[in-house]
């Protein structure tokens, strides 16, 4: 069995999507296969896909209409044959031991999931640094290399854990048993598959390393208006 199945979903993202790839080939885990899903892209990224599967046999291209960001992660996901799932967004890129460090944290602690840091990336000022939202420094302090679940965390159901799938390594059968999918038709449908996920897992574990690079530009999807963050409140009613 593949260790990592890596699912990138890739719309219109050929400026950074070099990068972001680079970051996964070159990843020191070898043992991984790179899912990824052109959701109908009208610029050059399908062309970089291929160009890339050309030269690495582990990358499996996708090409479909334009679904939207959670139909093509969940079309990765249903392909996926690894036995950890990490969900990678197609405009970020990662340190290339991320993988490694992750999977034999998870391997060790067997566990459902494991949480590690990000960093932030002020691509249009080349600036890189920390916030509280990804490196979530309060729930690292309190968990340290300990097992555990939300229930452990003083009542306090999210205790500051980031909803972005990147941050995590996911065990497949785990996600797959507790039946989590990206709601199809909102912006934010993180948050829906992070409840779905976090409430059912019974065992967690933290990585103190900020492994993740979070790109921050001017077509970002947390840069957009008000409306999607409406879908952000609508997707709430799903784990109501």
């Amino acid at each position: 069995m593949v260790k990592v199945s890596v699912i990138i979903p890739i719309y219109n993202v050929e400026n950074y999507l070099e990068e972001c790839l680079d970051s996964i080939v070159n990843q020191t885990l070898k043992d991984i296969e790179i899912i990824c899903v052109n959701d109908g892209s009208t610029d050059n990224s399908l062309d970089i896909i291929n160009k890339y599967a050309a030269k690495d046999d582990r990358i499996i291209v996708i090409d479909q209409e334009n679904g939207g960001h959670a139909v093509a992660t969940n079309r990765g996901m249903d392909l996926a044959k690894g036995k950890y799932l990490y969900l990678m967004d197609s405009d970020d890129f990662v340190k290339t031991d991320a993988l490694e460090k992750s999977y034999k944290l998870a391997e060790e602690k067997q566990v459902d999931f494991v949480l590690f840091q990000a960093i932030n990336y002020d691509d249009d000022n080349d600036i890189y640094y920390k916030t509280e939202q990804y490196s979530m420094e309060r729930v690292a302090n309190e968990v340290q290399d300990k097992i555990f679940n939300y229930k452990d965390l003083d009542g306090d159901l999210s205790f500051g854990i980031t909803v972005t799938p990147w941050t995590k390594l996911y065990n497949r059968k785990f996600v797959e048993d507790c039946g989590a999918r990206f709601p199809e038709g909102l912006i934010f449908e993180d948050n829906v598959f992070f409840w779905e996920v976090y409430l059912s897992a019974n065992r967690i574990c933290f990585l103190k390393d900020h492994l993740f690079y979070r790109r921050w530009h001017g077509n970002s999807s947390t840069r957009a208006g008000d409306q999607r963050f409406i879908d952000s409140i609508q997707g709430r009613r799903f784990i109501s």
